[in-house]
């Protein structure tokens, strides 16, 4: 065992906090708590590559669990996000522990663990319902409703050994959601007078100032978009937003036009909602994509996903004609109800050149800016939460570096004193009584997968180096003793520089000299593959100044 790494056979007085993932980084978030050698641990969640090397999604390493796996209690969830549930059909698939979900999330866990093919009868599913306290472990659990862009979020208030533990999960306080459901900030409140040991918080918008906005006035903002559109709508948005799709389905209904649904993801959470009673859309409001072609192009809302410039998403194939089963006209509208992620900005303004070179008009934050707000508490919001609870400690969650270290300001400025600030892999003590602090290091990282497999690190890196510097395949003939057979073939494939002339032969009498060179001593044959590498990349490297990926294969026996 590492010297900074906890003793897996200690169980200190107090509550220990490791993050696995979302502290340090947007997304894949991942808390576990740790007491009387138990643990539960707080959403399970992924995030998705900013770099195309075939990589889906990226779930946390979960080592730390797996190695204690006897310790593990159970998961509890805040809310649906792929965020916080998508990494569960990888944990379960290792770790066989019940999962505590409201029944929103907990229909989309379903759902999820069915494309997986998990036997509903082996994963033990329990629902958690606001107000209703549940025990896991030694951990007794309180689901407190708060607002966020998803159905049924919660914040959990948490009793452990070191005292009561608030956690908001994502959340905003709007005062007029969609679904009626606002933050409790009476119980809040009820807490911060109790008496709250710690609070840990989301750090996402920190630096927005003011508030987030209201899902209902995004609701009248595209209602006035709507109503000035003599074709058709079609309204690109995080299909996760049921708040938003109950305003979307008013919003219809009051300007008299059918709903289209386009994108597998917006199809799911419709159902899901719908199946749960968050989503009461009348029966013949929403028709089906080929019939909605045949109707009068004002009478039709569709709304689609993809908001990101995803290649196989709906908005992508209908900007591009692919769409199979409905198409856009020039003088309709798009409207795109959502924010740009960090790094798919290029991605995001291309997709809005191709609908504009189709005649369409495209709508966004930068032309009309209610038509999206955030599902994350902006900095009054975040400040108005720290008053509620009033928490002896403050640990930001839920942010990259810079927004935890931006929240732990904004804590200390509202007179919060014990404050720290910790990334993923940072195990931190919580003592009933006194400071917490930075106690050790757990193993933490990042698996990267395709279609559910995992990708090692080493393939990656070797994906990286054929994106950045190409490869180079040398094929060598060796007949008996290693004596070369004919000469070698050195071919390049996206390696950029002058390879023209006879710089590929130079690599091949390189290749050729080494090989003669070892012909006959066993000791320099059992590393010859190592050698003609070098050899070649040598060669390929002083002329282009890159290294390439070089790919070797000896043939042996060859006459």
């Amino acid at each position: 065992m590492g010297a900074h790494e906890p003793d897996s056979n200690a169980a200190p007085a107090g509550l220990r906090v490791i993050p696995l993932g979302g502290l340090g980084e947007i997304g894949m978030n991942c808390l576990a708590l740790e007491q009387r050698g138990e643990i539960i641990v707080i959403d399970c969640g992924v995030t998705f590559p900013h770099a195309d090397h075939g990589v889906d999604l990226i779930h946390p390493r979960f080592d730390y669990l797996l190695e204690r796996r006897d310790a593990v209690r159970g998961v509890v969830i805040t809310h649906g996000h792929e965020d916080h549930i998508g990494a569960l059909p990888y944990l379960l698939d290792d770790l066989d522990v019940p999962v505590y979900a409201p029944a929103h999330a907990l229909a989309l866990i379903r759902t999820r663990l069915e494309e997986w093919q998990f036997d509903s009868d082996v994963v033990t599913l329990r629902e958690t319902r606001v107000g209703e306290r549940f025990t896991v472990g030694s951990f007794e659990i309180e689901p407190l409703r708060v607002t966020h862009s998803i159905a049924d979020a919660t914040a959990l208030a948490i009793r452990t050994d070191a005292g009561l533990v608030v956690h908001t999960g994502d959340f905003k306080l709007d005062p007029r959601p969609a679904d009626g459901e606002i933050t409790d900030e009476a119980r809040l409140r009820e807490l911060g007078d109790a008496g709250v040991r710690l609070l840990f918080s989301d750090s996402t918008n920190v630096d927005s100032p003011g508030s987030s906005g209201s899902e209902t006035d995004v609701g009248d903002a595209l209602e006035e978009v709507v109503r000035d559109a003599s074709a058709r709508v079609i309204v690109g948005m995080f299909a996760s937003n049921v708040q938003r799709l109950l305003e979307l389905g008013e919003v219809a209904r009051r300007t008299k036009r059918r709903i289209v649904l386009l994108g597998r993801s917006v199809m799911t959470h419709v159902k899901v909602a719908t199946a749960v009673g968050r989503l009461e859309w009348p029966s013949d409001l929403v028709v089906s994509p080929e019939f909605g072609q045949s109707l009068p192009r004002n009478e039709v809302l569709v709304i689609a996903s993809g908001t990101q410039a995803e290649a196989a998403a709906a908005l992508a194939r209908l900007a591009s004609g692919t769409h199979p089963r409905m198409r856009i006209d020039a003088g309709d509208t798009v409207v795109m109800s959502s924010r740009i992620i960090p790094g798919n900005d290029r991605a995001v303004f291309d997709l809005y050149s191709s609908l504009l070179r189709q005649g369409l008009k495209v709508v966004t934050r930068a032309t009309h800016p209610g038509v999206h707000a955030s599902g994350h508490a902006h900095r009054d919001e975040q400040q108005r939460m720290l008053e509620w609870v009033r928490p002896t400690s403050f640990i930001p969650v839920h942010g990259t570096l810079h927004h935890l270290i931006r929240h732990a300001e904004l804590a200390k400025s509202v007179g919060v004193d014990d404050v720290l600030v910790i990334e993923n892999g940072d195990v931190a003590s919580i003592p009933a009584d006194g400071a917490i602090a930075r106690t050790g290091r757990a193993p933490v990282g990042r698996v990267s997968t395709f279609a559910g497999d995992p990708i090692p690190d080493q393939v990656l890196k070797e994906r990286a180096q054929i994106g950045k510097y190409g490869v180079l395949t040398v094929a060598v003939a060796l007949g008996p003793g290693g004596h070369l057979v004919g000469r070698p073939e050195v071919r390049a494939l996206g390696v950029l520089g002058p390879l023209e002339g006879d710089v590929l032969g130079r690599a091949e009498l390189a290749v050729e000299r080494v090989v003669r060179e070892a012909a006959g001593d066993p000791s320099r044959v059992t590393d010859l593959s190592n050698a003609v590498k070098l050899a070649a990349r040598k060669v390929i490297e002083s002329h282009t100044r890159q290294k390439p990926l070089v790919l070797v294969s000896l043939l042996s026996g060859a006459k």
